[in-house]
């Protein structure tokens, strides 16, 4: 039978097959030679989805088995109660997830050797995962990712909870320094730093950076605090007339962000953008911010660093420890005056912005898909 890992996953209702940055990872342990099943139910409940004419479409398109750049991806509908009950010790919305894949997972192993169960994120896929790992007793791993994970880790009870499921599964892996040190504090030993990867273009070579040129990345969310950029910006753009932000992204607070932008012309909302085209924009990009809390381990910043902008990250989050204040980027507390008088000084180069961007290259060069995936399989030990 052939080696297979089974990936758990929910599904983003964007472009994105499922959720983007779990389907790169799959693709590049496909490429170590595993076969690779994701499961990947997609919320429903059906008041709110009479609604909602977009994921009607959605989930038109995801019905049954797919294959998606060779990778094999079963679709189930699952009931969802969205954050219902989020701090009980009953997770309902993992109770779900598990029955929904259940049976097809039964069905995986009859035909193929799973050595690996990889779920994403902790509590509904890692609860399915906990209950997998529980009967059938194969290597299981459970990534913990950042905004969700640091949401829950609030809560005593899914804290008890987190803890429970550490003396059964193998490991959990989290995406950044800030998740591990969380998990170790509860005592626990079984875990691994694997970072995320990114998906690095070859673009064209020795184009020029527009000095004036401010990038923010993420989804329209609360928790990116975009409007905390777009504020700071206005005031910027007060002393620099030829300063531009660019806002690449979309979600639920997208009219908001466009009324606080009140029209200003050197303000872009470009949508969703693909991964390519999100590159072009940032090699021409000066500075990159993303003052997101709480964060994980936020795939732009590599993207963003990659392309040698001056990247600002959130203190106290995720990306802080790799992003080194002043060496590699810049680390700021979310405060408007603070994020203002630091562009400002980039803008006057009082720093040395190129030795910041060249330590910046360097620390992401290598953080692709490939050694993320590689870092699972070395953790899972096999040698195929």
């Amino acid at each position: 039978m052939e080696k297979t890992i089974v990936i758990l996953s929910h599904v983003s209702f964007d472009a994105s097959p499922y959720c983007s940055y779990v389907h790169s990872h799959a693709i590049s342990l496909q490429e170590l030679g595993y076969k690779v099943i994701v499961l990947a139910p997609l919320n429903y409940f059906p008041l709110i989805t009479l609604f909602r004419k977009n994921r009607k479409e959605i989930y038109k398109d995801r019905k049954g088995k797919k294959i998606i750049d060779k990778i094999e991806v079963i679709y189930k509908k699952k009931l969802s109660f969205s954050t219902l009950l989020k701090n009980s010790k009953f997770n309902i919305n993992g109770f779900f997830y598990y029955l929904a894949i259940k049976n097809t997972f039964k069905k995986i192993t009859k035909t193929n050797e799973v050595i690996l169960i990889d779920a994403h994120t902790y509590k509904v896929e890692g609860y399915a995962a906990f209950k997998l790992k529980k009967k059938y007793g194969i290597k299981t791993f459970i990534t913990c990712h950042g905004t969700s994970f640091n949401n829950y880790f609030q809560s005593d009870t899914l804290k008890l909870d987190i803890i429970k499921r550490s003396k059964i599964i193998d490991y959990y892996v989290g995406v950044s320094n800030k998740i591990i040190n969380q998990l170790n504090s509860l005592g626990i030993k079984n875990t691994k730093l694997i970072y995320n990867g990114t998906n690095f273009f070859n673009l064209e070579n020795n184009v020029s950076k527009d000095k004036f040129k401010i990038v923010t990345i993420g989804s329209f969310t609360s928790d990116k605090n975009i409007d905390v950029v777009i504020k700071s910006f206005k005031k910027i753009n007060e002393k620099y007339k030829k300063a531009t932000l660019t806002i690449v992204g979309t979600g639920p607070l997208e009219l908001k962000l466009k009324e606080l932008a009140d029209n200003n012309k050197n303000i872009i909302f470009t949508g969703y953008l693909p991964n390519e085209k999100v590159h072009e924009i940032l090699q021409t990009a000066n500075i990159f911010v993303l003052v997101s809390s709480p964060e994980g381990f936020g795939i732009s910043y590599l993207e963003a660093m990659y392309n040698k902008c001056i990247t600002i990250g959130t203190l106290g989050e995720g990306i802080d420890g790799f992003i080194k204040n002043q060496e590699n980027g810049f680390l700021i507390n979310i405060n408007e005056a603070q994020l203002v008088d630091l562009i400002k000084n980039i803008f006057e180069e009082k720093y040395n912005l190129d030795l910041i961007r060249k330590n910046a290259f360097a620390s992401v060069r290598d953080l692709t898909w490939k050694r993320n995936a590689l870092e699972y399989i070395k953790l899972v030990g096999d040698k195929k």
